[in-house]
């Protein structure tokens, strides 16, 4: 992912709040029949100097039956939404504009190892729920399924671990533009329809 400085988030904490945000990555990998690129939802643990990342997989996934490679980049995409030229209140004045699209982007690059073993499944199953879960009135839990479909479930899955060996983040959110263009990108993301455009005009810094 190419990043100009001024667009490049480094810190980690932030980059890792970005992916627990925004846990559903395109994660791509090297098979058999060339790259394959797969959503899946990943799950982050603040360990080494980028952290792990951990998913799972059908049996039958080529992920894991056709992965020759243990080469592994995902990529946490959050909000984004397409910006209009008439949006720049400078810009109509000087004429230097053109249509835009803003957007924040996590890229982890790792080493994926697969992990056969259904205790283990099921533990990162409830901690990928939990997390999905807490800030709801009535939260789900395993406990509210039955312990053999648990367990059946389980066994039908195998999990993967990535080891972060890399981590860099890109957030174009208009910092190219003056603060008059910048608060009139969100006045006018705020009124979009898309709730995607309203959310990344909360990541706008005016």
């Amino acid at each position: 992912m190419h990043i100009q400085p001024l667009f490049a988030e480094t810190d980690i904490r932030a980059l890792h709040g970005l992916i627990r945000a925004y846990p559903l990555a395109t994660l791509t990998t090297q098979t058999s029949h060339g790259l394959d690129a797969n959503l899946l939802p990943l799950e982050l643990i603040e360990a080494g100097t980028c952290g792990l990342l951990r998913g799972h997989v059908a049996r039958h996934h080529p992920l894991y039956a056709d992965a020759p490679d243990d080469s592994a980049l995902a990529v946490f995409q959050g909000p984004n939404a397409y910006i209009s030229p008439r949006w720049y209140v400078n810009g109509q004045r000087s004429g230097r504009l053109a249509p835009s699209w803003n957007y924040v982007a996590v890229q982890a690059r790792g080493r994926l190892r697969f992990i056969d073993d259904a205790a283990w499944v099921l533990a990162h199953l409830t901690s990928l729920m939990e997390r999905q879960e807490a800030h709801r009135e009535q939260p789900w839990s395993m406990a509210d399924t039955s312990a053999p479909f648990a367990a059946d479930a389980a066994q039908a899955l195998v999990g993967f671990e990535i080891d972060i060996l890399a981590l860099s983040g890109k957030l174009f959110l208009s910092q190219q533009r003056t603060e008059a263009d910048r608060r009139s990108v969100i006045q006018h993301l705020e009124r979009e329809a898309s709730g995607t455009a309203r959310d990344l005009a909360a990541l706008i810094v005016p």
